[in-house]
């Protein structure tokens, strides 16, 4: 993959990337640091990744391109871990008055993560870095927190979704 299509991937997936920040660090000037920062240090820690997928043939450009998604949204949640306890007291009146946003970090981001995008379970654990049991707990938390903090006047609501977990 050379630097040009390595920067054209990296520009076609930067939607996907900040609103994956967003979520993590809910403030749009920290969320869009976070992505620069998030390539940057990808970019300068993957060094050798990158050189093996410049080398590769036009046929496996496509999963070269999978793997590089996988490991920047990875990169973004390690950095983003990191931040979040710094920054917090920034986004506290966001994470009040949000239900999703109210959830915890890791709840959030693997509610995210299985919500959103098109990855499987497996890729999930790697980019949160956890076993398929810590997901599965983040993910039943989140819904379960998620249900709690809809509104009581919708109840039929509350019990569909306990229904279906």
């Amino acid at each position: 993959m050379k630097t040009l299509e390595l920067e054209k991937l990296i520009q076609n997936l930067s939607t996907e990337l900040y609103s994956f920040a967003f979520i993590l660090i809910p403030d749009d000037l920290q969320a869009t640091q976070l992505m620069i920062d998030s390539v940057s240090a990808f970019i300068i820690q993957k060094r050798t990744l990158i050189d093996k997928w410049s080398s590769t043939s036009e046929s496996e450009l496509v999963h070269n391109s999978k793997d590089i998604k996988i490991h920047l949204y990875r990169s973004m949640y390690e950095l983003a871990k990191k931040r979040y306890n710094q920054l917090r007291m920034s986004f506290k009146s966001i994470e009040d008055n949000s239900g999703f946003f109210a959830l915890e970090f890791d709840d959030k981001a693997a509610l995210f993560l299985k919500e959103r995008t098109d990855f499987p379970m497996d890729v999930i654990e790697f980019i949160l870095g956890q076993s398929r049991g810590e997901v599965l707990a983040h993910l039943y938390s989140a819904r379960i927190k998620m249900v709690n903090n809809v509104p009581a006047h919708s109840e039929a609501i509350q019990n569909d979704v306990r229904n279906h977990n």
